[in-house]
C-alpha cells in the first residue's frame, strides 16, 4: 500500500533528476509504510544505506550538471548538499549508537527533502539547465 504520491509538480523535466527524486520518494514511502506498520527495525538500515549512497550519486550528478552548464547558484547549492551529506552521516552514525530514536527525525529529513529542497533548489537549477539546453541545442550539460 502506498502512502505517497508523486505530485506532478515535483517535475523538474530533467528526466534523470525526475527519476531519482522518484526513487527517494519510493524509499520515503517504504519509510511511512514501515511506521504505520510498526516494523521500522527491519527498514531503516537499508533506507539509511540507499540515502548514504543516494547522496553521493544524485548530488554528484546534480553539482557536474550545475559546472558543465555554468549554473550561477552553484556555491549554495553545493552549499546545501554538502548540508544534507552530513545530516544523512549523522542519522547513519546516530543510528548505529541507538536504533529507536530516529523515526521520525529521518522521516522529517526526507519529507523536508522532498518538499523543500526539490521544489526550491532543485527547480530553480531545471529551469537554468533547460535555458542553457534551448541556448545550446547541440550539447548535453
Amino acid at each position: 500500500m502506498s502512502l505517497l504520491v508523486w505530485n506532478p509538480e515535483w517535475d523538474t523535466g530533467i528526466a534523470l533528476i525526475d527519476a531519482q527524486h522518484r526513487i527517494l520518494l519510493g524509499q520515503v514511502d517504504v519509510l511511512m509504510t514501515a511506521i504505520h506498520e510498526n516494523d521500522v527495525d527491519r527498514h531503516m538500515p537499508s533506507l539509511l544505506a540507499f540515502l548514504a549512497d543516494y547522496v553521493d550519486e544524485h548530488f554528484q550528478m546534480e553539482e557536474e550538471r550545475m559546472a558543465a552548464t555554468g549554473y550561477p547558484g552553484i556555491e549554495g547549492h553545493r552549499a546545501i548538499h554538502d548540508g544534507m551529506r552530513r545530516d544523512v552521516a549523522s542519522l547513519v552514525e546516530r543510528f548505529e549508537v541507538n536504533s529507536q530514536t530516529l523515526n521520525e527525525e529521518v522521516l522529517d529529513f526526507l519529507m523536508d527533502w522532498l518538499v523543500k529542497h526539490i521544489n526550491g533548489e532543485d527547480r530553480r537549477l531545471a529551469r537554468h539547465l533547460h535555458q542553457w539546453a534551448d541556448a545550446n541545442p547541440r550539447t548535453q550539460p
